[in-house]
């Protein structure tokens, strides 16, 4: 992997992992309709300043109606977090969450074509595995 792709991996990483770190920070403290109206308000600005910047458009076509499914899906999932990080260790918590990886290579295996390896599959493994060991 290059250095660019190394970056853009710890970037994910980092923004993620806050991002999780933090939705139970104020999961605890604000209700969970305020914290998802707050995640949207951030979606906004911050898909707002990357879109322009980007040059980005929306059209009519399907792409944009499935990418507009995507930020529900995630405001949706940030909400159910919140709920969760009023009850749930964050240490347990965010593994747990982080099953969520499994539905994609799932589908994607599936419905994609892509390869489900046996490294991947002692990859998920693994993971269920640590959420045993956490929970």
């Amino acid at each position: 992997m290059n250095a660019e792709r190394l970056g853009w991996l710890a970037l994910v990483l980092v923004t993620w992992g806050m991002a999780n770190f933090l939705l139970k920070v104020v999961g605890t403290r604000i209700d969970n309709s305020s914290g998802a109206l707050a995640i949207v308000v951030g979606y906004v600005i911050v898909g707002g300043i990357f879109g322009i910047a980007g040059g980005g458009r929306l059209g009519m076509t399907w792409p944009y109606a499935v990418a507009a499914l995507i930020g529900a899906l995630y405001i949706i999932g940030n909400w159910a977090f919140l709920r969760l990080a009023q009850t749930e260790e964050i240490t347990v918590l965010s593994p747990v969450a982080g099953l969520s990886v499994i539905l994609p290579v799932v589908l994607g295996f599936l419905l994609l074509g892509e390869t489900l390896t046996v490294k991947k599959l002692l990859g998920i493994a693994f993971a269920l595995l640590a959420i045993v060991f956490l929970a």
